[in-house]
């Protein structure tokens, strides 16, 4: 059975190997490291470039252990297999530790472009390859050699200011554990990441989702997705603060992603955070549930307990590089 690894947006290491489970049927965990998954899957292997969630995924050569891994000895122990079933094209090597991309002596990059060259008569292209073989040390103590499968497509430039990666809106999905025909709410749906997830990968019953910006209301309106399940989706222009068209008890689960009121005009975050759970208790059933992505922690910690409520559990995680944290809220009534 193959093995890989897979890369994914740091913090969900809770909630990756459910994912993984349901979506591809057969595969084994082998360990779960902070943003890495090392697994075995005797599928085929488009079935894992289908996995939204994943960064970057390698089908795995060999794997080091040690705390004093080194590129120059990993290279030195590599071997590539024949790969029969490619034409030869042309590669190139990685080197990262931590995350990093790093650079390393001519003669190790030489040497390890030599194993892969001489197996597969494949030539080295530097600027513009068809494939990638990477080196890669983790903090962990342990290493890995293997070919890269899969990049990731989308990037913060394809993005609009403020919009979540499609990865990030699934493993938000993924933690707040939609459950079958759940009603759910996303009250500041923006660019409709969250609500696009929630139709695609999971079962649920019914969403709102509401902005109060008629512009991204309307765009909400175009998308494709959410179009073709019109009975499962209403997109309104309304206030967060106030859900009006939304009924007392109604939701059970508000998976959203608020101002965090560093780049929105918003004079008083705090009084904006309380108004908003205020706002969220009303409309969530007794058991519902609140999952709210901020890199407002003090701030969303009290206006959670001025409104009688709890967290139950959370997550740190980066987006875009900067410090957040997903926090799952619920209301005592």
């Amino acid at each position: 059975m193959a093995k890989y690894i897979s890369s994914f947006i740091t913090g969900f290491d809770s909630v990756i190997g459910v994912a993984m489970t349901r979506l591809l049927p057969g595969v084994k965990i082998i360990n779960v490291y902070d943003g890495l998954v090392y697994y075995s899957y005797s599928g085929n292997a488009q079935n894992i470039n289908r996995l939204s969630f994943f960064n970057n995924s390698f089908l795995v050569y060999k794997v080091y252990k040690g705390s004093s891994l080194s590129f120059d000895k990993m290279v030195s122990q590599a071997s590539v297999p024949v790969d029969r079933g490619e034409r030869p094209g042309t590669f190139r090597v990685r080197f990262s530790k931590e995350n990093q991309f790093t650079k390393v002596g001519k003669q190790t990059a030489f040497v390890a472009e030599k194993i892969i060259s001489s197996k597969n008569k494949m030539k080295v292209d530097r600027i513009n390859p068809q494939s990638e073989y990477w080196f890669i040390i983790r903090s962990e103590n342990i290493g890995f050699f293997g070919k890269l499968l899969r990049k990731r497509k989308t990037t913060e430039k394809a993005l609009h200011k403020g919009e979540l990666r499609p990865e990030f809106a699934f493993l938000m999905c993924a933690f707040a554990g939609i459950k079958h025909n759940e009603i759910i709410c996303d009250p500041f749906a923006g660019y409709g990441a969250i609500p696009i997830q929630a139709v695609q990968s999971h079962g649920i019953g019914k969403i709102y989702v509401f902005d109060n910006d008629k512009n991204l209301v309307d765009r909400l309106n175009n998308i494709k997705t959410l179009k073709h399940c019109a009975c499962k989706v209403s997109i309104k222009c309304e206030d967060a603060l106030q859900l009006e068209s939304i009924k007392d008890n109604e939701i059970s689960l508000i998976l959203t992603d608020p101002p965090w009121g560093y780049y929105e005009d918003i004079p008083n975050i705090e009084e904006f955070y309380n108004a908003m759970f205020k706002s969220f208790k009303r409309i969530l059933k007794t058991e519902g549930r609140a999952v709210i992505l901020s890199a407002r922690k003090n701030e969303i910690v009290a206006a959670v307990k001025n409104e009688k409520g709890y967290i139950t559990k959370h997550i740190d995680t980066l987006v875009n590089g900067k410090k957040a944290g997903i926090y799952m809220v619920q209301f005592d009534k």
